[in-house]
């Protein structure tokens, strides 16, 4: 089992959030986690890091980009760990073209290859979005963490960069709203509501009264 949460009761900043709630999560699977703002989905997500936090690239609504850096080194940042100093330093003021073009790759499977070396604070809401999706594929981790990591995407890029991730990590929970692509897109759904599990099924043993339940959570 790669997370297993026992009658555990999470709090946010002194306020209870999760209350005795139970989950299990296997290598491989693909989780979509369900719930209106405030429902505890970040706080599950947090959790999950802090148990896992060497083996998983965490996607926090926030980003995470540093505004003064190019996309390029906001994603390379992701590795800093795996190089020596001096090899880093040297890359920040002249990027490597090896580096460059796997970082360069990655982006243009997003459609934004174009934004390469665009410093994040010339970026758009859904542009930074992508980036931030890059920069957690480049980390070369197999477990991912994502907090509404395409609530500013449109329809089609939207649906690109869930499959890009899919394909990317072998296990992802990823907090969301549309419950649609949750289908679509997810091998499971996690919802939540009033701080505890209101359903945890296969998506493909969802029926219409818990899809109309779905719809009750993310109201």
């Amino acid at each position: 089992m790669l997370f297993n949460l026992e009658n555990e009761t999470l709090s946010y900043e002194n306020k209870l959030v999760l209350d005795s709630i139970n989950i299990s999560i296997k290598k491989g699977e693909k989780i979509a986690l369900l719930g209106k703002s405030g429902s505890g989905k970040s706080t599950l997500l947090r959790r999950l890091y802090e148990l896992k936090s060497n083996e998983v690239s965490y996607l926090p609504q926030e980003l995470g980009l540093i505004n003064n850096l190019s996309s390029y080194h906001n994603i390379y940042i992701s590795r800093l760990e795996q190089k020596s100093t001096a090899y880093n330093l040297i890359n920040l003021i002249r990027p490597f073209k090896k580096e460059l073009k796997e970082v360069e790759k990655i982006l243009k499977e997003l459609e934004i290859d174009d934004k390469l070396l665009t410093k994040s604070f010339n970026l758009s809401g859904g542009q930074k979005q992508r980036v931030a999706i890059a920069k957690s594929v480049f980390s070369n981790k197999n477990i991912l963490l994502a907090d509404e990591p395409i609530s500013a995407l449109d329809e089609y890029i939207c649906k690109k960069s869930l499959d890009y991730m899919k394909d990317s990590f072998e296990t992802i929970v990823c907090a969301m709203h549309n419950v649609d692509l949750a289908l679509d897109c997810f091998t499971r759904v996690i919802g939540i509501k009033n701080g505890r599990i209101l359903l945890d099924k296969q998506t493909s043993e969802i029926s219409k009264e818990d899809t109309n339940r779905l719809y009750y959570v993310v109201e």
